[in-house]
């Protein structure tokens, strides 16, 4: 299905906040000082709008992945250039660990459900949750972000947050809650 300059437009915007997800997700604590999520995906939109006229000619879940790609490679190309800086964070990035959180990611947007629809389904999903998690405060959004995307223990998350295990399990619980009810407005609407 070809779709018109324009609509292309709209879907690259409606694919932001997803795409700001999964930038927040892939960007350890240690980046967010010297990495701007918004300015990865603003970077992976511009190439987008630079490929229009391909994009144009792809469905959704393709586009979402051409998007998804494009973020990976600007993520490690910006990773890669801190590496290259002479500062001390850069000096201790590991690529090893980010190209582990790209394969967490990709593991949550690759369904191995046997049916092609519980693959959409599952897809639908995780794209909602995705649009969703901008909208939670941001303590609740780092929460979410650095436990079920990134995988680290409770106790990880509570000294890379700077608070307690217990206030973390609160956001983490707040968090997921007001997930679930977004995510149920999102299909109501």
């Amino acid at each position: 299905m070809k779709r018109t300059r324009q609509q292309t437009e709209g879907d690259l915007d409606r694919h932001r906040p997803i795409l700001i997800s999964l930038a927040e997700a892939l960007l350890s604590p240690a980046l967010r000082g010297h990495v701007d999520a918004s300015d990865l995906v603003q970077q992976t939109l511009m190439e987008a709008h630079g490929n229009i006229e391909e994009l144009g000619k792809l469905d959704d879940a393709p586009l979402l992945a051409w998007l998804r790609s494009a973020l990976k490679h600007n993520v490690l190309d910006a990773v890669r250039h801190l590496r290259t800086a002479k500062n001390n964070v850069a000096r201790n990035l590991r690529l090893g660990d980010l190209q582990n959180s790209f394969v967490r990611l990709e593991q949550l947007l690759v369904a191995d459900d046997t049916s092609p629809s519980q693959v959409v389904q599952r897809n639908e999903d995780i794209t909602y949750m995705l649009a969703a998690l901008q909208t939670l405060p941001s303590n609740q959004k780092m929460a979410v972000i650095l436990k079920h995307l990134r995988g680290h223990t409770l106790k990880e998350v509570s000294e890379m947050l700077e608070v307690s295990e217990s206030a973390v399990a609160g956001l983490l619980h707040r968090g997921r809650q007001q997930l679930l009810h977004r995510m149920q407005e999102d299909r109501d609407e």
